[in-house]
């Protein structure tokens, strides 16, 4: 009788399950159309002609057929947005080079050197003639006045070579190639001035080059009333979702201080914008048939709002969730609040199965979840008579329940946690909220100048407070704690940690609190084990970072880190590509060696470094990045190349004797493939990390 309030989350739940199977398998495989008319009729004979002889004990049979249909669903949706199950799919056709015809599907990104484009191939011409295409790719035009001008929806036509997005090269390395598939892109290019023609203009769908023109409007409404830096890059991308100009190291401060929800259009955002139209459309609630035209304007203007903020999955999941509120309203039911939530998650996930795969839709539906299941618990816990105490306190339980449910998500994808989360939240959601207010203010009285001026000027000291509050914050002793290891089962296990404790104070079943007793053992076993064999590892990488020298020496929970001058400092590289392999091998101690022209020394009783020589754990290493001459010959176990230095390799042997020489992505690949087909004639072992990667050598057995 449970289930029967909530027959979305019944079949959500198989639904999910053949999305999964589909996805952590990487399966392709259609399943037939007849199968499903099969089990369609097994249904209709099970409902119509013998539900009511089966016994009350066989009644699962009806729910399993359901729900067997529903997870077959799901799987063949996943798998028929698979490329690989598209005759049209234009990496089929592609040969060393070729012309396509391709249409911009957002607007483009104009940055340092190249303007880079979302497209969508329309057709491809192979060796003998032109097809009919689909699929998308990322195109990088070479930058200058007429590639900056493409809009949505202009057509053009290119001569380029395609290649397949790469797999992360190195360990733990973010998997762009997969964040791209899950939005149907597989293939990139590099397309130059003279190799691309604009073909005709503005042919995209209508309501989206509405959108993204009045989102330029507005942009500029926001830029002529003197807004400009970081309080026109968070306004813009609070209020219509334009995130092109927001700095990195200010998204690091809201990333630091948890609140980097508020740079992204979510629920907040809609709820607030459905207040102000509900408010203003009150008149209808006046007349006697005003709640079905009130309905369709309301549902009008939010999904209009969702297409003008980039129909992101956190603005997708809150647009659907007060879709069907405003339906349920609308027939004067009142919907069930977990109902809606499956129900939304249902439709999204029809339209689109891949948009499970993106973080934001996993943390939104967890943190709404955790609101309403838990936010009601702790709000009743203390009832302050003050009304500002009362405001806080309720602010304060929204930002416990929606953290307690996705604080092991985060954990498992950002390895860091925000210590003053609550503080953040407390400042941070007000301020936002108002901000919004005024920035809608700013841009519906647009037409009296020195007004819409004068609450600019009110939103930037608001903005700058905001920034400055977010600053601070982030700057604060222990702030985040970063560098947090938790890997997919031990997230799983917090996960039934929160549920069992949340069981027993809500509920007061002891079996409950036994079992997170139990789970916390096991916890605690995997986080000893996976100390342990930090606590003994032993490993060179060599990583593949573009035109960069980068070496992990791990020894323990230590690591002896060598770079060249230009890697140490950027950072936002060194995340990306390194960072998850330290939080990995648990690495709390760093140390930097800085390659430079000067004689460094270092040494300890596990590693020592004099120059370009380098040992570890009785392994000696050299990093070569010009020509050398020595008395005697070297013998080495690693010879790592960098930097292309002007030697061939029979020049190199003779002044070292090494068992392997590494070719790291510093070099070019031109070198990297004369420098291998000359070490393929001598006989000796090679290892570029361009071709395959990281060289990872494990020494601790």
């Amino acid at each position: 009788m449970f289930w029967n309030r909530y027959p979305f989350a019944r079949i959500l739940l198989p639904f999910l399950s053949g999305i999964t199977v589909a996805l952590y398998f990487d399966l392709s495989l259609l399943i037939p159309v007849y199968f499903f008319v099969v089990l369609a009729l097994a249904l209709a004979v099970l409902v119509i002609f013998f539900q009511k002889k089966i016994s009350y004990k066989m009644r699962w049979l009806t729910g399993f057929v359901i729900a067997l249909f529903y997870l077959l669903a799901g799987y063949q949706l996943t798998a028929l947005k698979n490329n690989e199950n598209n005759n049209s799919f234009f990496g089929n056709y592609l040969t060393e080079e070729n012309y396509t015809l391709a249409r911009l599907t957002e607007p483009v990104q104009v940055r340092e050197k190249v303007c880079k484009c979302v497209v969508e191939i329309v057709a491809v011409k192979d060796s003998a003639q032109w097809h009919t295409a689909s699929g998308k790719a990322i195109i990088y035009l070479e930058k200058d006045s007429l590639s900056e001008k493409l809009n949505y929806g202009d057509e053009v036509l290119m001569r380029s070579k395609y290649a397949e997005v790469a797999p992360p090269l190195n360990p733990e390395e973010y998997n762009y190639k997969n964040y791209l598939k899950y939005r149907s892109v597989q293939y990139s290019s590099y397309v130059r001035n003279a190799n691309w023609k604009l073909i005709s203009a503005h042919n995209g769908n209508a309501l989206m080059s509405f959108a993204y023109t009045l989102r330029n409007k507005f942009l500029n409404i926001l830029k002529k009333n003197e807004l400009q830096g970081n309080e026109y890059a968070v306004v813009s991308a609070l209020l219509i979702g334009y995130t092109d100009n927001l700095d990195p190291e200010l998204i690091k401060d809201y990333q630091g201080t948890g609140a980097v929800h508020i740079l992204s259009v979510s629920g907040l955002h809609v709820g607030i914008i459905f207040i102000v139209l509900n408010f203003l459309l009150l008149f209808f609630d006046k007349t006697r048939y005003g709640r079905i035209p009130k309905a369709l304007l309301l549902l009008g203007f939010i999904w209009f709002y969702a297409v003008l903020t980039g129909m992101s999955p956190s603005v997708m999941r809150a647009t659907a969730m007060f879709s069907f509120v405003i339906i349920g309203n609308a027939f004067r039911q009142p919907p069930n609040i977990y109902n809606t939530i499956a129900a939304s998650a249902f439709v999204l996930l029809m339209v689109d199965p891949y948009m499970i795969t993106a973080v934001g839709f996993q943390l939104s539906y967890l943190a709404v979840i955790g609101i309403v299941a838990v936010y009601p618990f702790i709000e009743k816990a203390w009832t302050p008579k003050n009304w500002l105490l009362r405001k806080t306190w309720s602010l304060i339980a929204v930002s416990l329940a929606a953290q307690l449910i996705t604080f092991p998500l985060c954990l498992y994808y950002f390895h860091q946690f925000p210590n003053y989360f609550l503080l953040t939240n407390i400042v941070a959601v007000p301020l936002s909220g108002l901000i919004i207010y005024l920035g809608i203010a700013v841009l519906a009285l647009s037409f009296w100048p020195w007004l819409s001026l004068l609450l600019a000027k009110v939103l930037s000291y608001s903005l700058m407070f905001l920034n400055g509050s977010i600053s601070f914050i982030e700057e604060l002793p222990f702030s985040v704690s970063r560098a947090v290891p938790v890997n997919f089962t031990e997230m799983v296990l917090i996960y039934a940690i929160v549920i069992c404790i949340c069981v027993f104070l809500l509920q007061h079943k002891s079996k409950a609190l036994i079992g997170s007793a139990a789970f916390v053992v096991l916890l605690l076993i995997s986080v000893a084990i996976r100390n342990y064999n930090a606590l003994v590892q032993k490993e060179i990488i060599v990583y593949q970072v573009n035109k960069h020298t980068a070496i992990d020496f791990f020894d323990g929970k230590s690591a002896f880190f060598i770079c060249d001058s230009a890697f140490i400092y950027d950072t936002k590289k060194q995340d990306f590509h390194i960072m998850n392999n330290r939080c990995k091998h648990r690495s709390r101690n760093v140390f930097p060696i800085v390659m430079t022209k000067e004689n460094v020394s270092f040494k300890n009783n596990i590693f020592y470094n004099h120059g370009d020589f380098y040992g570890f754990a009785g392994r000696k290493l050299a990093v070569i990045n010009k020509a050398t001459f020595n008395s005697h010959k070297l013998a080495l176990d690693y010879l790592l190349i960098s930097q292309n230095p002007d030697i061939t390799m029979e020049e190199l042997l003779t002044q070292y004797e090494p068992s392997l020489i590494i070719f790291d992505a510093s070099n070019s690949e031109k070198n990297i493939k004369n420098w291998t087909t000359q070490c393929a004639d001598i006989g000796i072992p090679c290892y570029s990390t361009r071709k395959s990667g990281a060289w990872v050598c494990n020494l601790a057995d």
